[in-house]
Order: C-alpha cells, then sequence, then structure tokens
C-alpha cells in the first residue's frame, strides 16, 4: 500500500488522511441511512436491481474498511515505536479494553471464521451494542457509528498490530516461506478445531460449577481469542506468501496499483456469485443458527445445506411436513 502512494499518488501521508476522512464521512452516511436503505429495497420488486444495490453497498463498505485499516495501521508503523515488546503490551492492553468495553473479543475475529451471505435482512442493518429504544434512531446511529469505526476499529487494529509483530520477529524470521507455512499451518489448525466444535461448547460443561456462574463468558472468550490468533496466523501466513511470490512478478512490480484494483474486483465478482461478497467486512447483523450447527461463527453454507437436506429427508419421509420456512431469509437471491 506504501508503494502505491509512493507513485503517481505522491506522498501517501498526504493522501492517507484524506482517504480516512472520506471512509469515515461514507460510513456515517451508510450508518445514518441504513434503515431508509433497507426499507427501500424490501419494497422492490424488481430482483436484479436489488442485487445490484447490495452488492454495491457491500463492496463500497468493504473498501471503506480497507481504507480505514490501512489508514491507522500505516499511521502507527510511521509515528509510534517498531520495538515488538512495547507493540506486545499495547496489544495486550487493546485486548483487555476490548473485553472492558464490549464484554467479549467477537469483534477481533474476522474470515474465515465469519462467513457472511449476501442478503437484505443481514448486511444492511447494522446490529448496535446499546439499548436505544428511547433514544432518537439517527443520534443512536451516530452513536453506534462512534462506538465501531472509532472505538472498536482503533483497539482491534491495536491488537492485530502487536502480536503480528511479535510473530514477525520470533517465528523463523530468517525464513519467510518457512514462517508463512508454520502461519498457515497453526492457523488452520486453530481454526479447524474451533470452527467445527462450537456446536459442542453449549453441550458439554468443562467449567467449574463456580466459574460456569460468575464467569458465564469466560470459555467463551477464550474461544475467540483462540480464533483471533487463529485470524492473525492465516491473514499474516498468506500476506507473506503472496508479497514473496506474486507481489515480486513483474507484471504486478510494475504496475501495482492497476494489478491489486483489478484482481480486488475480479475477487468481489466470485465473491457475489457465490453470495457471500460481505464476508469481506461480515454481516452487519447476527446470522442466527436454529440447527445450532455453528452458534458461535456462523457457516451460512454448511447450515444452509444442512437444513434443505433435512427438510428434503423430511418432505420424503411426510410430505404433508413441506414447510416454507429457511435457516435464512434471502430477500434479493
Amino acid at each position: 500500500m506504501i508503494e502505491w502512494f509512493n507513485t503517481f499518488l505522491h506522498e501517501h501521508q498526504t493522501i492517507l488522511p484524506y482517504l480516512y476522512l472520506l471512509s469515515q464521512w461514507i460510513f456515517l452516511i451508510i450508518y445514518i441511512n441504513q434503515n431508509r436503505l433497507y426499507n427501500f429495497l424490501i419494497k422492490q420488486q424488481l430482483k436484479f436491481f436489488v442485487i445490484i444495490i447490495l452488492q454495491s453497498h457491500s463492496f463500497i463498505t468493504a473498501s471503506n474498511y480497507i481504507v480505514q485499516w490501512v489508514s491507522i495501521w500505516t499511521f502507527l508503523d510511521y509515528y509510534t515505536s517498531d520495538d515488538w515488546l512495547l507493540m506486545l503490551i499495547i496489544s495486550i492492553a487493546a485486548v483487555l479494553a476490548t473485553i472492558t468495553v464490549t464484554g467479549h473479543l467477537c469483534d477481533l475475529v474476522c474470515s474465515p471464521f465469519i462467513i457472511s451471505y449476501d442478503s437484505i435482512e443481514y448486511n444492511i442493518r447494522i446490529e448496535t451494542p446499546f439499548i436505544t429504544e428511547k433514544m432518537n434512531q439517527c443520534l443512536s446511529h451516530v452513536l453506534n457509528y462512534i462506538f465501531y469505526e472509532y472505538v472498536i476499529s482503533i483497539l482491534s487494529i491495536l491488537a492485530w498490530r502487536g502480536f503480528y509483530k511479535f510473530l514477525d520477529i520470533h517465528l523463523y524470521p530468517n525464513n519467510e516461506n518457512i514462517s508463512a507455512c508454520l502461519s498457515l499451518l497453526i492457523g488452520y489448525l486453530l481454526f479447524f478445531i474451533l470452527m467445527y466444535t462450537q456446536a459442542f461448547q453449549f453441550n458439554i460443561c468443562l467449567l467449574t460449577t463456580f466459574i460456569e456462574m460468575n464467569y458465564p463468558c469466560f470459555l467463551q472468550n477464550l474461544r475467540h481469542l483462540c480464533a483471533f490468533f487463529s485470524s492473525i496466523l492465516l491473514w499474516r501466513g498468506f500476506w507473506i506468501l503472496f508479497d514473496i511470490h506474486i507481489a515480486t512478478i513483474s507484471i504486478v512490480y510494475e504496475s501495482p496499483l492497476k494489478f491489486y484494483i483489478s484482481f480486488m474486483i475480479i475477487s468481489f465478482v466470485i465473491l457475489s456469485l457465490m453470495k457471500t461478497a460481505s464476508s469481506i467486512n461480515g454481516p452487519m447483523s447476527h446470522i442466527n443458527d436454529n440447527d445450532n450447527l455453528f452458534p458461535i461463527y456462523s457457516n451460512c453454507f454448511l447450515s444452509k445445506w444442512f437444513r434443505e437436506k433435512k427438510n428434503l429427508g423430511k418432505t420424503v419421509s411426510n410430505p404433508s411436513q413441506i414447510t416454507d420456512n429457511e435457516l435464512y431469509t434471502i430477500s434479493v437471491f
């Protein structure tokens, strides 16, 4: 990203603040107008038009998050100490602050744990952790915007940077290929354990009665913390391999801006065809899993497949039990 701004976009120190402010302004517009957009799309009869609007909304949101993270991360790289121990201490403090502010660490977890489904129901309206029943709607949206796009976003980046730097310093720093492969190996090991055992958390008591009664969120936050580490390891592994083997290709090295933007658009189109482009930034609202397969980190594809197989079995055994209820209310697909 820094190299891009050293080309025709001039100095990134000048450009990034403007891009950051622009992204935050767009976020504010998205937050304030979420209900209007939702009500507008719900009333539309032309599905193709709704799909275009929904995917455009996801693309703008995802692009804003990229700009937001790159901007803050770059500012911190340039204007704060690069001492790994200090960064690690700040990361630990950010993790503790996140628990203090929200009560959980799920906001630190991202893809591949969070697999969204492109739908009006889950990608337009933004959930809030606050009780806002008696509050003005616009004010509640602004409060939610400040909380997520300033407080949580900065805490998340601070948490990521320190642990990322720690791995850069201590995980085979002299051999990037081995370091990346180990990151992916450990990351995927954690991922499969955490992703496909989450349903057991609600069925098996692993804690003493005292801890379970007095600290009910302990086990869930421990899972979130491990998922957070897994996300860092996976993203770092792929990022290093990309820098080593893709970014050094002549066509990429000579025209990085054109290449990255082109492949960003291509990737988004592919994800849109898979109906999961919103996974880039995650669902705005919680996706319920009525079958309790993925109660913590949603996997809409496997859940939807399981429900369809389940309904098919009911239909074959008893045709009178046919139901129109789906796991997800997909309004546009």
